[in-house]
């Protein structure tokens, strides 16, 4: 293995400036520096997704806090890897240190790592393994962070991965191992359900919420991805897709894809569209300061996710009505409008998705603003939408508007920027603004509660700047809310307790795999900043259990 030098002289002075940085709760900590990538071309996206999938892993156990460095390692041949020096001033801040390197040529890829005890020097894991490309790095990655949590004692126990095991052990001597062994199983993370009231005193609920993610979590979707008749979990935050399977209370990652740099996924459908068992996962993808559409789709392959189809220049949206086949509808961006006129339903033909037809929606609703359904429950198919002014709408089958909500309903924090209105006689500054299109919740008609009559439901959060400043919105709290229509209007039947931050998304399925669907919903504790570390999780709402 080469040997890396750890830090430079600037990251020695700021490691002696956090002297006061400790750990209030007891938990291992663990400073993970960012792998040195010894490679021809410039692949300094692959270190960030290699320190944001590590990261992620090791922060799924709550007995460990992750502590992030991005100074990149220093290569140095001379030095040997154990620099007591650097070890001695990485103890002012962590009790472990995590440190690699990457050595990738034309025709294979190397990983080599190490996890140290920063009070003595002692490597607790030693890494090395082999592979024909990046994507195997990554596969790496995902053992090694394994063996950490087998080193440190973690609290949540490794489950059997999917795909064939493969043998977990400290040091790994890559002589007894093939290059090609993949594994593709990683860590469980969850908690124990509690009973719950919503808020008209009457409905129970069983409520389940995961552990937090050191991740922005932007959208979520549940379905059979792995083609087996089970349910499983997607969610996705700015450029990775992480595949998960609920299993007695804790969340198993199966697998995670990790997109490329300087692009920002905002929203994720799945369903089988091709109609080969397997759902394929459909991701909204931007690029170029938001900006630009490159869409893609990822489906397993009995190994790992792939893309399928890539560079696609439409939003995606799969529309589920109860009683019909889920219908894959897509809309892509106008010359300078982000929408352009017309929705269309989309079809799998000689490998990718095209327009077969055009949706039949209201004229001026977006890809993103409307669900269709037996909403008011008289037999009749209506069109309820959250418009642009954040008021509940329902639109009859001509496409004339039937009722507007009083209340407003508050989305989450994602947005695309566009141009602002400028004029001819507008300055340069004022041409260069840009204003926020703020993504809308998903409006589900469902009847959740199983009594007969379909609900809509819908998260609401609080913006403390009460929606008066476009482009800012501060959440102080938000909840989901069931509503039934009562003859003249739609009324609160009942709603969830507050969280703290803001609700992103919300799907309705069956995330356990019990027969009965849940409200599942992501919630962001503190968004990501130059001064905070994002955290958030999932809570999973099922009714009369």
């Amino acid at each position: 293995m080469r040997l890396i030098k750890l830090f430079s002289g600037v990251a020695l002075i700021f490691f002696l400036s956090l002297t006061s940085f400790g750990s209030a709760s007891g938990a291992s900590r663990v400073l993970v520096l960012p792998f040195d990538i010894q490679s021809d071309g410039d692949l300094s996206f692959l270190r960030k997704g290699i320190s944001q999938m590590l990261m992620s892993r090791l922060a799924s156990d709550e007995s460990i806090e992750v502590i992030s460095l991005d100074v990149p390692a220093v290569a140095n041949p001379a030095k040997p890897v154990d620099d007591t020096a650097a070890i001695s001033n990485a103890a002012k801040i962590a009790d472990y240190v995590s440190y690699g390197t990457l050595t990738v040529t034309n025709e294979s890829v190397r990983t080599d790592a190490r996890l140290v005890r920063t009070a003595d020097g002692a490597a607790q894991v030693v890494f090395s393994q082999t592979g024909k490309n990046q994507g195997d790095a990554l596969q790496h990655v995902k053992l090694y962070a394994a063996e950490i949590l087998k080193a440190l004692g973690s609290k949540a126990p490794v489950l059997t991965p999917v795909s064939p095991p493969l043998q977990q052990h400290t040091v790994v001597d890559e002589s007894h191992r093939h290059p090609d062994s993949l594994w593709t199983g990683a860590v469980s993370t969850g908690s124990t359900p509690i009973r719950m009231m919503a808020s008209d005193g009457k409905t129970e609920a069983n409520v389940w919420r995961s552990v937090k993610f050191q991740a922005e979590i932007k959208s979520l979707a549940i379905g059979d991805v792995l083609g087996d008749k089970q349910n499983e979990l997607v969610m996705i935050n700015d450029n990775s897709v992480s595949l998960y399977r609920y299993a007695a209370g804790m969340l198993e990652l199966i697998d995670e894809f990790v997109g490329e740099k300087d692009h920002t996924a905002i929203r994720v459908d799945v369903a089988d569209i091709n109609q080969n068992g397997r759902a394929e996962i459909f991701v909204t993808n931007l690029y170029s300061d938001k900006t630009q559409l490159k869409s893609y789709v990822l489906e397993w392959d009995g190994t790992k996710l792939v893309k399928i189809v890539q560079n696609m220049d439409w939003y995606f949206r799969v529309m589920t009505v109860p009683g019909k086949k889920p219908v894959l509808l897509g809309q892509q961006r106008g010359m300078t409008e982000l929408f352009s006129k017309g929705i269309h339903e989309l079809a799998w033909k000689n490998g990718t998705y095209v327009a077969s037809s055009l949706a039949d929606v209201p004229r001026g609703l977006s890809l993103y603003e409307f669900s269709s359904g037996n909403a008011l429950n008289d037999g009749k198919e209506m069109t309820v939408a959250l418009t642009h002014d954040l008021r509940l709408r329902v639109f009859d089958q001509t496409g004339d508007m039937e009722w507007t909500s009083s209340e407003r309903f508050t989305g989450g924090g994602g947005y695309m920027p566009y141009p602002a209105d400028v004029s001819e006689h507008s300055s340069h500054e004022e041409m260069m603004r840009t204003k926020r299109y703020y993504l809308p919740q998903r409006v589900i008609i469902y009847d959740i509660d199983k009594d007969g009559k379909n609900e809509v439901i819908l998260a609401n959060n609080k913006d403390v700047m009460k929606n008066l400043v476009p482009n800012l919105r501060i959440f102080k709290s938000g909840h989901v809310e069931c509503l039934q229509w009562e003859g003249l209007a739609f009324g609160l039947k009942w709603r969830t307790t507050d969280v703290s931050g803001q609700i992103t998304d919300m799907v309705v399925g069956d995330l356990n795999n019990d027969g009965i669907d849940e409200i599942v919903y992501s919630v962001v504790e503190i968004p990501g900043s130059a001064f905070n570390s994002a955290r958030s999780y999932l809570i999973s709402w099922q009714l009369g259990k």
